[in-house]
């Protein structure tokens, strides 16, 4: 096991699944939105583009469906 996980490696696979959903509800929870100056900047070109190029964009489900994958 990774050195990062021996402190939970004696916990069973279904208490180390708990721990995860408890972690992943607590990362849900927040409501701070992502701040870092490179993916304000990111957002930012992304706005750009789309804003240059009305209807070249794809939607989530059309993206979806190109991969074969269903949300």
């Amino acid at each position: 096991m990774k050195a990062a996980l021996q402190p939970v490696e004696h916990l069973g696979k279904f208490e180390r699944l708990q721990l995860v959903e408890d972690l992943w509800d607590d990362f849900a929870g927040e409501s701070t939105s992502e701040t870092r100056p490179d993916v304000l900047q990111e957002l930012e070109r992304r706005a750009a583009w789309r804003d240059a190029n009305p209807g070249q964009g794809k939607t989530l489900q059309d993206i979806a469906a190109a991969l074969g994958v269903r949300l």
